[in-house]
């Protein structure tokens, strides 16, 4: 039933009535409706309709506070399409729709705008031109977000040109096919979202790496795993230590242990450098998917140096997929640090015995792990090669001059040796007493892989990793001597 009335109105209250009347393009009957509903709702909760009054009398409240700052940090992320869809709605046939639908919405609270469409045609258009005015350029940029979406997908127009004039925003649309459509929406509106998207997708990943490149003020480089494992299978040795003390926020050996270990973690996880790490009492275990040995050999070295670093002692155990790290007793940590505090000395190959004597000597308090061994021969052998090159002023090796340096390590060694070139490209040594490794008339196989890791150092320093060696060593039966040949690059 419809029910007529008369009503009388003087000239203020229709002023009041004038954005309804707008909205509702002079349909009075439609405005008193909607004012009738917005009455229902008032007598329904009057307080809270008090508090929204208040609230709209001030230029900045909470939710219009709100909506500015989270249309600010949208910049650059286009809306869903379920979001558009809310937006504009279903009932929509041309370009006059969208725009009576968006300057109902303009004229909503906290929008205050205006939209304005020309087209060339209203139902199938090949060009438009759309024109917002709103007091927030942000809130402008969304709404135009929001049209250049849904136009594209409704009329199949893509954006030519967007100029932003005193406030206001006016985008021109072509006709185009969908892929340049989709590229020009992303170029103007969306340039973060694939950004935003797998932040979200690796939150905790993203958060530590973005905060690492900080801290190194993004003095970084990226580079692929394969690669890296090229890298480190190469004989280069790649150290993180400047990463992990910013990364923390101090020396690496003020991190507290069980911070480093977390810290570590997450940093070489996070950089790709591994999979996992289990951290227990009593060890260490590194998940990797490297496939090169000697690429392998260097990860369990670089962790093994950091942990030394961070004031801890530990020896490796590689294998296909997994390094096992586990702690040495301190007497690990002494022989380390009796490395480190050899000085140089005037004569490189004086008293490098009594070192050399005294460590061996300590070595067999020290529980047999071939890779720890090998590693404090390496750390050895790296002192004595690189003081005589400097003493002897060595820039290039050569068969000759190397020669002559396993001929003056004799001294050090103790040994009754001889070598010579049996061909241009070939070095051959052969050992006939070694007093170091056979004591008390037993071969020590712990000394013996001392030395070993004391002529590979030798070897790797002065013609690098790819060259060929074979080593004959001495066995605890039959023949005790041993023979060492270097095949030399040609």
């Amino acid at each position: 039933m419809i029910l007529r009335k008369n009503i009388s109105l003087n000239e203020d209250y229709l002023k009041k009535l004038d954005p309804l009347m707008q909205k509702h393009n002079g349909n009075l009957s439609a405005v008193i409706r909607e004012v009738i509903d917005l009455a229902d709702v008032a007598f329904q909760d009057p307080d809270s309709v008090k508090k929204l009054i208040s609230g709209l009398k001030k230029e900045q409240n909470l939710t219009s506070s709100t909506l500015v700052w989270a249309l600010k940090n949208l910049g650059g992320r286009l809306p869903d399409e379920e979001t558009v869809h809310n937006i504009i709605g279903n009932d929509i046939s041309s370009l006059s729709d969208v725009e009576r639908r968006l300057n109902e919405l303009g004229n909503e609270v906290y929008w205050g705008m205006s939209i304005k469409i020309n087209p060339d045609n209203n139902i199938q258009p090949k060009s438009a031109t759309f024109s917002i005015d709103g007091k927030n350029p942000d809130a402008n940029r969304y709404l135009a977000a929001v049209i250049a979406l849904f136009v594209a997908k409704k009329f199949g127009l893509g954006i030519s040109e967007i100029r932003c004039i005193n406030g206001s925003l006016e985008m021109n649309l072509i006709k185009g096919e969908n892929s340049w459509i989709h590229n020009k929406i992303l170029e103007n509106f969306g340039r973060m979202d694939a950004v935003f998207s797998e932040l979200h997708k690796k939150p905790d990943f993203w958060n530590v790496l973005i905060h690492l490149y900080a801290k190194m003020n993004y003095d970084m480089s990226v580079i692929p795993r394969q690669l890296f494992e090229e890298i480190q299978g190469a004989g280069m040795t790649y150290k993180i230590t400047n990463c992990i003390e910013r990364f923390c926020g101090c020396p690496i050996n003020q991190i507290p242990p069980e911070d480093f270990l977390e810290n570590l973690k997450v940093l070489y996880k996070t950089m790709g450098f591994i999979e996992d790490i289990d951290i227990n009492n009593e060890s260490i275990i590194i998940h990797h998917r490297f496939s090169n040995p000697d690429a392998i050999g260097k990860l369990a070295n670089n962790f093994i140096e950091l942990l030394h670093l961070n004031g801890r002692t530990y020896s490796s155990t590689a294998g296909e997929n997994l390094i096992v790290l586990k702690q040495l007793p301190e007497i690990g940590k002494i022989l380390i640090r009796m490395v480190e505090d050899i000085k140089t000395r005037e004569e490189p190959v004086a008293d490098y015995y009594t070192d050399l004597f005294n460590i061996l000597k300590m070595l067999k308090n020290v529980p047999s792990n071939d890779e720890f061994i090998r590693s404090l021969g390496t750390r050895f052998g790296t002192k004595i090669i690189e003081t005589y090159k400097y003493k002897k002023n060595i820039s290039e090796w050569d068969a000759g001059t190397f020669i002559k340096y396993l001929q003056d390590m004799n001294d050090i060694l103790k040994q009754e040796s001889k070598w010579s070139n049996v061909s241009e490209n070939i070095i051959c040594g052969k050992i006939m007493n070694c007093p170091l490794v056979k004591m008390d008339a037993q071969i020590n196989s712990n000394n013996c892989m001392f030395i070993k890791s004391l002529y590979d150092i030798w070897i790797s320093n002065a013609f690098g990793e790819h060259i060929e060696r074979v080593h004959n060593m001495s066995q605890p039966s039959g023949n005790e001597s041993c023979e060492i040949y270097i095949a030399l690059k040609s």
